[in-house]
């Protein structure tokens, strides 16, 4: 009896389910895909754009330097930058200094003339000493020795500096030359060259204590 009632209920269970689910008008709604589409997230957020850079590849820092080497202000003129406040920099500080040393050259003439003369005497008719209009044959002598080395040494820093102008000429042509052929560059480092005056004790004589020099200013922003 068991053995039947085991049977019976093992066909039971493999019997396929006949019952068919019905959807209902609330499901078919449920099952509707979402026609409305969102817009895509914009941000209002405006980005600094990096500048681009792009390095001149035959611009040639030997020819700024030979065309400066050369002439001041020809490599500045080559490389084409900052031409407003350089060639004016360069011109105005070799002239102030070139004026110098003409004049304290003629000066420091008369005052070894007549220093000659003192020590060796007049050889003839020479010409009366005059400094700037005044006569000066009567000064002692330890006055026109002293003003002839004051003289002599102003002359020499002069021509120094002189110098020294066009070797700064050179090498801010080479330098400016360099960045725009090899490196990247903008308004955050950058270097600029006035005409100024200085006085020096040891470059002062009788007449100014004043010397006209450059002042080399860095900006780092």
């Amino acid at each position: 009896m068991m053995i039947i009632l085991l049977i019976g209920l093992s066909v039971k269970a493999q019997a396929p389910d006949t019952t068919v689910t019905r959807r209902t008008k609330q499901d078919s709604l449920n099952l509707k895909h979402d026609t409305v589409t969102s817009k895509p997230f914009r941000s209002t957020i405006k980005v600094k754009k990096e500048p681009v850079y792009h390095p001149d590849s035959t611009h040639s820092p030997q020819k700024a330097t030979i065309r400066s080497l050369i002439f001041p202000g020809l490599g500045q003129i080559y490389n084409r930058h900052g031409l407003w406040w350089r060639l004016p920099a360069i011109y105005a500080g070799l002239g102030l200094l070139g004026y110098d040393i003409d004049s304290n050259g003629k000066d420091y003439n008369v005052f070894l003339q007549e220093s000659i003369w003192r020590e060796h005497g007049r050889q003839g008719p020479e010409p009366l000493p005059y400094y700037n209009g005044a006569y000066i044959g009567n000064v002692d002598d330890a006055s026109i020795y002293a003003f002839k080395d004051n003289l002599r040494r102003n002359r020499d820093l002069s021509i120094f500096a002189f110098v020294g102008v066009w070797g700064i000429n050179i090498i801010d042509a080479y330098v400016e030359a360099k960045f725009i052929h090899s490196y990247t560059m903008d308004n955050n480092l950058s270097f600029k060259v006035t005409p100024t005056f200085s006085n020096p004790v040891y470059a002062s004589n009788f007449n100014s204590t004043f010397t006209p020099g450059l002042k080399i200013t860095f900006l780092l922003k």
